[in-house]
């Protein structure tokens, strides 16, 4: 059966609507996983510089608010007694940034759903009316 360039056209945005909503799908599931256990996702070097309080401490000198590039500290470092404190609190704020980014990024993946499942529901029922018309 020959099909319409109308039915082609409708049935490719269909096909490519269905790849494009199973990548989406996808990433919804990551968002929703760093959302419940934003302790998994988060990146290598954040998760790494809250292992430890000397990792944490390291992690201190090098950030530019305690050096000013020729390793002179212009800022006092923070005592050893409060670098476990300040680790946690650290810790505690990255895991609410990365809940946060996830939350908005879920957000954007099911509004681009959205959008698709009407894109394929308006062009599968273009497909439909285009084989009947070509049938007659």
């Amino acid at each position: 059966m020959k099909k319409s360039w109308l039915e082609f056209y409708a049935l490719a945005v269909c096909f490519f609507a269905v790849a494009c909503f199973a990548i989406f799908t996808g990433m919804a599931v990551w968002n929703a996983v760093s959302m419940s256990a934003p302790g998994l996702t988060l990146d290598n070097h954040e998760w790494s510089k809250h292992q430890s309080d000397e990792a944490f401490r390291k992690a201190l000198l090098t950030e530019s608010r305690w050096h000013d590039g020729n390793d002179m500290r212009t800022e006092k470092l923070p005592e050893e007694a409060d670098i476990p404190k300040m680790r946690q609190a650290s810790y505690q704020q990255v895991l609410a940034s990365e809940r946060r980014s996830a939350f908005q990024d879920l957000l954007q993946n099911l509004i681009v759903m959205l959008i698709d499942l009407l894109l394929f529901v308006a062009h599968w029922k273009v497909a439909r009316y285009a084989r009947r018309e070509h049938q007659l």
